[in-house]
C-alpha cells in the first residue's frame, strides 16, 4: 500500500530552519561569481592566483608595416623571446618577482607574475626575415613590411534583358 503524504503547496507544514535562506543566498552568489571568473578562485591558494597575467598588446598598420605593440613594465629583456613558427607570431616572456621578499612581507599584493605566450597569426606573404623587435621603457615595438594586398575590382552584375526594359519603362513614367 502506497503511504499518503499530505498535500502542501505553501510549505506550512515543514519546519523552518534559518539557515536554509543563507544557504540559498551562498549558491547564488557562487554562481554569479563562477559565472563572472570562472571556476579561477577554487581550489587554488591566494598567492597562487595573482602569478597568472597576460601583457595588453595592440596591433596597428603604420607606413606600410605592421606593427605589435606588447606592455611589458617590470619584464627583463632577457627574459623575453620572440619567435615565428610557420605563419605565427610568438611572444614569450617572464615577469619575475623580486628576490628577498617573502609572501608573508606582503601588505598589499596586486601586481602579477610569472610567465605568459601570446601567439598571433601573421598575413599570408609576409617577409618574416624581415622581422625586428625593440624594447624601450617596458614597450616590446615588433615590425615586420606588410604584404602587398590584392587590389580591389568592380565587377559588373549581369541582368536580364527584360529586368532592363522593365526599369527603363519605370523611369520613363517618373519622367512624364
Amino acid at each position: 500500500m502506497k503511504s499518503l503524504t499530505r498535500w502542501d503547496p505553501f510549505n506550512v507544514m515543514k519546519s523552518w530552519d534559518p539557515f536554509d535562506e543563507l544557504r540559498v543566498m551562498q549558491r547564488g552568489m557562487d554562481r554569479l561569481f563562477d559565472s563572472v571568473f570562472g571556476r579561477m578562485g577554487r581550489d587554488i591558494k591566494p598567492l597562487e592566483r595573482i602569478t597568472a597575467w597576460t601583457p595588453s598588446i595592440e596591433s596597428y598598420m603604420k607606413e606600410g608595416h605592421l606593427v605589435f605593440k606588447a606592455e611589458l613594465p617590470g619584464v627583463d629583456p632577457k627574459d623575453l623571446d620572440v619567435s615565428v613558427v610557420d605563419r605565427e607570431l610568438v611572444i614569450k616572456g617572464e615577469r619575475k618577482t623580486e628576490k628577498g621578499t617573502k609572501d608573508e612581507d606582503y601588505l598589499y599584493r596586486e601586481i602579477s607574475y610569472g610567465s605568459f605566450e601570446r601567439r598571433f597569426l601573421l598575413p599570408e606573404g609576409v617577409k618574416t626575415e624581415d622581422l625586428k623587435a625593440k624594447f624601450t621603457n617596458g614597450i616590446l615595438e615588433i615590425t615586420v613590411p606588410a604584404p602587398a594586398l590584392a587590389k580591389a575590382r568592380k565587377i559588373e552584375i549581369e541582368t536580364p534583358k527584360e529586368a532592363k526594359q522593365i526599369e527603363g519603362e519605370i523611369t520613363a513614367k517618373k519622367a512624364a
